[in-house]
């Protein structure tokens, strides 16, 4: 669902051959030269949103981690002079206390996470709300004589960010990683940020599979596209994998079948991650 036009491939289930790991970004465009000027706008440009959209995801998600990394860094490191003035202590104080403060929701026998973490998933849906519908158009205004592509913008960098959350889903759900070497945070202290990242994952994803299906409605040809295009295969089943480990992470729904979420996430989170390979295809430019 990445592309402009997809063909379905031959050779290795669901995945075109030769097996690339990124296709070409030349475009030839016949419209005129202001709809073409158009189409090639910073926000809208199919051939290089993986750029715009996934890599600034990755950048977000870095720069966001590299900024705990450092506080980490200047806490072991700091000299003690530094450390006895007035300004550290107030500000290792306040710091302190985002990190604890919390607040209940009695009706719901509901502790929510520290001040500074909903600051934090704050800051996040924030930077997802703007990339997803700031940009416009969602939708391209394609006519019977002139088509922008066929891939809905919308679409496009929904896919691209989701894409760009995966590593971070990824490395935020294993007890050894990187981040909680670099920024001195326990693994357990990140699960949380591993349930919004995997909750906002599947909400790009959501909102990259639904224009698709809205225009092949609108045209006319969705059974078509279904019959024919292989993106549309790999796609829901990525999705359908990625839906149950979202579901069933859930606090409420985890709690209750602990032990049989325990005993399948790993097993269809490999699965996930295999088809979503395979419907990336040979687009993985980033």
């Amino acid at each position: 669902m990445m592309d402009m036009s997809s063909d379905a491939g031959s050779g290795l289930p669901w995945l075109d051959q030769p097996v690339m790991l990124h296709s070409s970004r030349a475009d030839t465009c016949k419209l005129s030269p202001e709809q073409c000027a158009y189409r090639r706008g910073h926000w809208r440009y199919w051939y290089q949103a993986d750029h715009v959209y996934a890599l600034n995801t990755v950048y977000f998600m870095c720069a966001t981690i590299g900024v705990f990394a450092i506080a980490h860094f200047l806490s072991r490191r700091a000299p003690l002079p530094v450390k006895r003035s007035a300004v550290w202590r107030k500000t290792t104080a306040a710091l302190r206390y985002l990190s604890y403060q919390g607040y209940q929701i009695p009706s719901l026998r509901y502790w929510s996470p520290s001040l500074g973490v909903c600051l934090l998933g704050l800051v996040g849906f924030v930077y997802f709300f703007a990339m997803t519908l700031g940009p416009k158009p969602y939708y391209w205004p394609n006519t019977a004589t002139v088509s922008y592509g066929s891939s809905p913008p919308i679409a496009t960098r929904t896919g691209w960010m989701a894409l760009g959350l995966l590593p971070f889903v990824l490395v935020l759900g294993t007890k050894a990683n990187l981040i909680s070497m670099l920024t001195g945070v326990p693994h357990e202290k990140l699960q949380v940020f591993h349930h919004w990242a995997s909750y906002a994952m599947f909400v790009l994803a959501l909102i990259h599979t639904f224009p698709f299906i809205i225009v092949h409605i609108d045209k006319g040809d969705m059974v078509y596209q279904w019959k024919t295009q292989v993106t549309y295969w790999t796609g829901v089943a990525a999705l359908i994998p990625q839906a149950y480990l979202t579901v069933m992470s859930l606090p409420v729904i985890r709690n209750r079948y602990y032990e049989f979420f325990k005993a399948t996430h790993v097993t269809i989170a490999l699965l996930f991650v295999l088809f979503f390979f395979f419907h990336c295809d040979f687009r993985l430019t980033s």
